[in-house]
């Protein structure tokens, strides 16, 4: 039976450990679209300001690519983990960005 008085589990978390969860699902990202930014980046080289317009596609191909593992409801569900974890100062973030690398649709 559970005490339904129990305080909710609190996910606030340190400004450093929220930049280390964020900066791994950036990883994740960058590996997975890492075809889609190096066709910006291969679009873009060379180009002033007329990169703006000519590469604009490829620039929000991989910034759609990108915003499927880095958003709001990735970066909560492995902060939960993290935080369901105990918090650890060396956390097993293979299993904390589980399911992660997978491509979600939002």
């Amino acid at each position: 039976m559970t005490d339904s008085t129990a305080p909710e589990k609190s996910y606030k978390i340190s400004r450093q450990a929220s930049n280390k969860i964020t900066y791994k699902i950036t990883l994740i990202a960058e590996q997975k679209c890492q075809d889609l930014i190096a066709a910006y980046n291969n679009c873009a080289k060379g180009r002033g300001v007329s990169m703006i317009w000519a590469c604009k596609g490829k620039y929000n191909e991989s910034q759609d690519c990108v915003h499927k593992y880095l958003n709001e409801n990735n970066v909560a569900l492995v902060t939960r983990r993290w935080v369901d974890a105990g918090k650890p100062s060396k956390p097993d973030w293979d299993e904390i960005l589980k399911g992660i690398a997978e491509e979600v649709t939002h």
